[in-house]
Parts: structure tokens; sequence; C-alpha cells
């Protein structure tokens, strides 16, 4: 009987983080890297900035590994967000439906070089939510 909830248990696991409901495209334009998200019909992916950042959904953090061939300049930010009451989470939260997009403003100091990093983000349907990475890596080559 054990044996047979430890399967059960694991298939539950393997579909859940099998499932990723947003996918991601992530470019570079004018100093500016665009992550671009198009999400799943019924899902919702959360902003960067949310009312309540401590309660609730996971807002979306993208961190860069440091690189000496550009700067950050300022914070990430994003296309303004449906913010709504949520039962479920018994506050307001600020989310996305279909796609959206975030940017992250930089400053090149060589004409060629990798932007990496990661995005840690949650999804949620009417069912359940899950807590997503994505890692990102960009190769960049400027021509002046």
């Amino acid at each position: 009987m054990r044996s047979i909830f430890l399967f059960i248990a694991f298939f539950i696991y393997l579909i859940s983080f099998s499932q990723n409901p947003v996918n991601w495209n992530i470019s570079y334009n004018k100093n500016t890297v665009v992550f671009s998200a198009e999400i799943d019909s019924n899902w919702h992916l959360y902003a960067v900035d949310v009312p309540f950042p401590n309660q609730g959904p996971l807002p979306t953090i993208v961190e860069f590994k440091k690189q000496k061939n550009y700067l950050l300049k300022g914070k990430v930010y994003q296309e303004k967000p449906i913010i709504k009451y949520d039962k479920d989470f018994g506050i307001d939260v600020a989310y996305y439906q279909n796609k959206t997009n975030f940017y992250q403003k930089i400053r090149p100091i060589s004409d060629s070089f990798k932007i990496q990093g990661n995005i840690n983000y949650m999804a949620c349907d009417d069912n359940q939510c899950l807590a997503l990475e994505k890692i990102f890596n960009l190769q960049v080559n400027r021509q002046d």
C-alpha cells in the first residue's frame, strides 16, 4: 500500500513540474533587455511589483548573473498589471493574463557580452499555483 501511495505522489510531482503555463522570450534592443511572457489561457502570471510582497502569490523576480561587460540601470520595470482582490489569497494581487513584458535597462561597457540569469515566478489558474524558474542566457553583439 505504501509503494502505491509513493508512486501516486511521485506521478503528481512529475505532472506539476512538467507543466509550464508561461512561455518566455528574452531579447535585447537598444540597451534594454525585454522579457516577453506568453501566458496560457486561464492562467495568471504575477507582477514584479505586487501590492503585498510578503503575502499572497510570489512576485516575478528577475536576477542577473554579475558581469563586467555591462551595468544594470535601475531595476526591472513592468507593464501595468491587473490589480484585483483575490478571495483565495485574501488580498489585492497584481497579475497579467495572456501576455506581458518586463524590461531592464543596461549600460553596455563592451560591444560583445553575455546576459545571464534567471526568472523566478509564480503562475496560477483556478485550481493550482506553480512556482517556476526560467534560466536565460543571451549573447549580445552590438554593431556600431
